[in-house]
């Protein structure tokens, strides 16, 4: 399937469909049975809290571990390869240039074909655009089939 503006979001279908709805189940679960148990018996109602403060915790501590490093170490590599591509493009480095882009609008940039990019390139510098316009001026979409 060819990547474009509506479908170049990715999932990893473990992490997004597997651990997180379980955890959520569980999360209910045990949030319920700390409800159920709130009136009648106050020390299993604690106990209850107390797994649905540890199921809660994991939930977010793998979210962002997993965001956190992956994304971190992704974004490093992709301005370099955009700094690559434009000297390659131009026989200029990026740094050089009059072009000073933040790192959202380089991350959308990066969508751009080589005939493309130069043009939209200086639109983006021009108009200050944010990723989003970026994304939506793109003619003609250069597949990123990696990202995480």
């Amino acid at each position: 399937m060819a990547q474009n503006l509506k479908n170049h979001r990715k999932f990893y279908a473990p992490h997004h469909f597997v651990f997180y709805p379980a955890m959520l189940i569980l999360l209910i679960l045990s949030l319920f049975e700390f409800w159920d148990n709130a009136v009648d018996e106050r020390d299993i109602s604690l106990i209850w809290l107390m797994i649905s403060a540890v199921i809660f915790s994991v939930i977010i501590l793998s979210f962002m571990l997993r965001q956190h490093y992956a994304l971190g170490l992704q974004d490093r590599i992709i301005v370099n390869e955009f700094k690559f591509r434009y000297f390659a493009l131009t026989g200029n480095r990026l740094e050089n240039s009059t072009y000073h882009f933040s790192d959202a609008q380089i991350f959308a940039l990066r969508f751009a074909r080589d005939e493309d990019l130069m043009e939209l390139m200086h639109q983006t510098a021009q108009n200050d655009w944010p990723p989003a316009v970026i994304k939506q001026n793109i003619k003609n979409w250069n597949a990123d089939y990696k990202r995480i």
